[in-house]
């Protein structure tokens, strides 16, 4: 029998998007088959395509990318699933045997490691088609589109954080970074129940949807030279809980300039970087938290897609552009590029 195939955006090298015929993958027990539908851009994929290759050994030269993705079922296999079914991909290949699985802490799986992730270590969604683990397959609900699909990834990632952060009702927060995450970290406090929602930012380049859906109160500029002065003056001595979204010593030293004594940083950004200064004194002496917060767990994602389908946020208030995949070379540019205003962008096959 001739073999299927599909049209596949291929990472060939650094910076390299190759849109190429490859086949499709072949089924198999526990295995699930979808037309994808859409596929959202990640800052994850965005190292990747400069690195030109996955996390894993093997991935150099010839790798598809794309975790934050939703199609409709061709092939059920022998799931639970049946065929036209809409379904949304959980890309955590946790194990669901070790303890913490077992505890309910699939993001802290001893297998995965903060690693083992659909399109980082195989293939992923960035092509016509998608063959992977039933498991972590997720009925969507009609309410939730296909573009609105495609961010329930970076939108797991802010309610994780902000409901294991020690935000209060009335609480004062910033937000450090002007990314798609940090945005909805900004809304999510706002539903959650914050007084005041601030964010620190480096320009102006990405802010221009956050204004448009106004849940920020302030902007602050994170070079200035007073910016812990001016910080602390606006929040009344401090923030409550602030989130940082960025990943880097300099985004870490703005969040403790602008913690409260007493206070809470959730470092959520990820660091290209094994270690980052730190002015550890000023956390032990003003008794600050530091918590880290990753993905989020099985129960949470499926939490994440129920904020959608209620009408609690809807993530495609933050999508600026919505392309082909055989944009999806183009669609890394504009997101590197230093001054395309671009938030999100989504990619259709």
């Amino acid at each position: 029998m001739e073999q299927e195939m599909m049209k596949a955006a291929v990472l060939t090298g650094p910076r390299q998007i190759t849109m190429k015929d490859v086949p499709v993958p072949a089924m198999g027990p526990g295995l699930l088959k979808i037309k994808v539908n859409a596929c959202g851009v990640c800052g994850s994929d965005i190292h990747m395509w400069k690195a030109g290759k996955g996390w894993a050994p093997g991935t150099e030269g010839s790798f598809i990318m794309g975790h934050e993705f939703c199609g409709t079922v061709t092939d059920p296999g022998d799931s639970h699933f049946k065929k036209g079914d809409r379904v949304v991909f959980w890309a955590n290949l946790y194990c669901g045997q070790c303890d913490m699985c077992r505890a309910g802490q699939e993001q802290l799986c001893r297998e995965v490691n903060g690693t083992k992730y659909i399109g980082f270590v195989c293939s992923g969604a960035y092509a016509e088609q998608f063959v992977g683990k039933a498991s972590n397959a997720y009925l969507l609900p009609d309410a939730v589109s296909d573009v609105a699909a495609g961010l329930i990834d970076p939108l797991m990632v802010a309610y994780h954080a902000v409901k294991h952060s020690s935000l209060r009702l009335h609480g004062k927060v910033l937000v450090v970074g002007s990314g798609i995450i940090g945005q909805l970290i900004g809304t999510l406090t706002k539903r959650a129940g914050a007084s005041y929602v601030a964010m620190s930012k480096v320009n102006d380049r990405k802010i221009a949807k956050a204004k448009e859906i106004g849940d920020f109160d302030e902007y602050f500029d994170g070079n200035a030279p007073d910016r812990a002065a001016v910080m602390r003056a606006a929040s009344d001595g401090g923030f409550d809980v602030v989130f940082e979204a960025v990943g880097s010593g300099e985004t870490l030293e703005t969040a403790l300039d602008a913690v409260r004594p007493g206070g809470e940083i959730v470092m959520i950004g990820n660091s290209m970087e094994p270690q980052v200064p730190f002015s550890m004194n000023r956390a032990v002496l003003q008794e600050i938290r530091l918590t880290g917060s990753v993905s989020c767990t099985r129960v949470e994602f499926e939490e994440t897609i129920d904020l959608i389908a209620r009408g609690m946020i809807n993530p495609e208030r933050y999508v600026t552009d919505v392309m082909p995949l055989s944009e999806l070379q183009h669609a890394f540019e504009r997101l590197t590029s230093k001054t395309d205003p671009v938030v999100k962008i989504v990619v259709k096959p």
